[in-house]
């Protein structure tokens, strides 16, 4: 899909200027463009475009506190100006106080839809004019439509329901702020439809259906704001459990989840991998993919802690059969073996039998005791399996990202990252290499402190989810 000059220029706009747990209420696209698009439309995505709104005044605020913020404008305008483009005396009269891009469908090249309200519409047309690439625009109830080819407008004012009638299109509406940089709203149905005809017809599309999705990105005082909300039907529970309270203390990053029970993803990709003609991933690895997505059924939880020269890297899983786990694992790592890749020998550690692999500098142990199952690249990494280690839930850092993100305690963390750890990790495994992070680079990584994702996920049918990038 090409997209439109205009679209990339009017992002453009965002970083020249400012940037580029609560429920969301509330309404953000102007009625009368909801009665102007058509209902079956893929996406809308809501800018805010207006130099004056206190999102862009806080999110100037935001990339205040980064020294390369003056380059990163500089380059931004320069490259603007080879376009022929003045962000400050062309680009922000040609738009409106707020700009919508609304796209059609993911089956043709032409389909895109721009709407603004520009404050000079002769603005606006001389950058259309002056474009490399052909673009047309029409007139339409006070605003101006912007597309490609005049067929995109045809289609995007074609008869049929519009947006404003359509009940997956109001009920988005209603979990998300209008205070906001960005908003986007996802048609479900069209996105399930799309996805159905990508598939073989001897492939079965997924039981969950989407009715939508919505998110928003703001800014705040102390970062970015990524909120998003989703609703379906058919959808079934991870009966797993969070694993978080067996990651170590001092962990600079962690990626886990309550078990994948329901996804059926399966079968998708084993039609998927034989529609499309590639490697028979079973055959290479000797265990089929129900076995793959067992290990992982019951939750697992993967993270990154610091150590002595190579970080500490584990992944704590939860299966519901122990033993048939640690039999996979021995599969997967006997393949390993017979392609050359290592040595297996069997340990024992703190009284719990392990396999260790080791495979050149790298050496991986494995076991399960207690119902759960290790990978790791150290010793202490199995005393996740007894629960012996202090746990990242009572970590400080840990609770001041939470304290930070306004996460709740019935939220599921997804993912965290330490981002100042992991700056000074990275400054740390530099200096091995006997390589300095220029001090440019680094100046411009001191503002991140940490990154966190979290989700409801009590209802597989009404999940709301955010994410929280914080800075200093």
């Amino acid at each position: 899909m090409r997209a439109m000059r205009v679209v990339p220029l009017v992002l453009a706009v965002f970083a020249l200027a400012g940037c580029g747990g609560s429920e969301l209420t509330g309404s953000v696209v102007d009625s009368d463009v909801a009665a102007l698009a058509p209902a079956s439309a893929l996406a809308v995505i809501a800018l805010e475009t207006d130099p004056e709104s206190e999102q862009w005044q806080q999110a100037e605020r935001l990339l205040e506190r980064f020294p390369g913020r003056q380059r990163l404008l500089d380059e931004l305008r320069s490259g603007l100006s080879k376009e022929g483009v003045d962000a400050e005396q062309d680009l922000l009269p040609a738009l409106g106080d707020r700009t919508y891009v609304v796209f059609l469908d993911v089956e043709t090249d032409e389909n895109v839809v721009v709407l603004t309200r520009p404050r000079d519409p002769q603005k606006l047309q001389e950058l259309v004019r002056e474009a490399d690439d052909p673009a047309v625009t029409r007139e339409v109830e006070g605003w101006t439509l912007i597309a490609e080819t005049d067929a995109a407008l045809d289609r995007f004012a074609a008869g049929g329901d519009r947006l404003a009638d359509a009940d997956w299109f109001a009920d988005a509406q209603g979990r998300v702020e209008d205070d906001a940089l960005v908003t986007f709203l996802v048609n479900g149905a069209a996105i399930g439809e799309a996805a159905a005809s990508s598939l073989s017809s001897d492939c079965e599309p997924p039981e969950w259906q989407l009715d939508y999705a919505a998110g928003t990105v703001s800014a705040e005082e102390h970062g970015l704001r990524f909120a998003f909300a989703s609703e379906g039907e058919g959808g079934e529970s991870a009966d797993g459990e969070s694993l978080l309270s067996r990651v170590p203390s001092g962990a600079l990053l962690f990626l886990g989840f309550p078990g994948f029970g329901g996804l059926g993803v399966t079968d998708q990709l084993r039609c998927t991998t034989d529609e499309q003609g590639l490697p028979d991933g079973e055959r290479f690895l000797g265990v089929s993919y129900e076995q793959l997505g067992d290990l992982f059924a019951g939750g697992f939880a993967l993270s990154v802690s610091p150590s002595a020269l190579v970080p500490e890297a584990t992944l704590l899983l939860a299966p519901e059969d122990e033993a048939a786990a640690v039999a996979t694992l021995d599969r997967l790592a006997e393949r390993a073996v017979a392609s050359g890749l290592g040595q297996l020998r069997p340990r024992t550690v703190d009284g719990i039998a392990v396999k260790e692999l080791e495979a050149g500098p790298v050496t991986v142990l494995y076991g399960g005791a207690d119902g759960r199952v290790a990978i790791t690249t150290t010793v202490r990494g199995l005393q996740a399996l007894t629960g012996e280690l202090d746990s990242l839930s009572d970590d400080d850092r840990f609770r001041a990202a939470l304290d930070a993100a306004g996460v709740d305690d019935g939220e599921d963390v997804v993912l965290y990252l330490d981002l100042q750890q992991l700056v000074q990790l990275a400054d740390g495994l530099a200096g091995l290499a006997e390589e300095d992070v220029p001090a440019d680079v680094e100046a411009n990584l001191e503002p991140l402190r940490s990154f966190l994702v979290w989700a409801d996920l009590d209802d597989p049918d009404d999940v709301e989810a955010g994410a929280f990038l914080e800075l200093r």
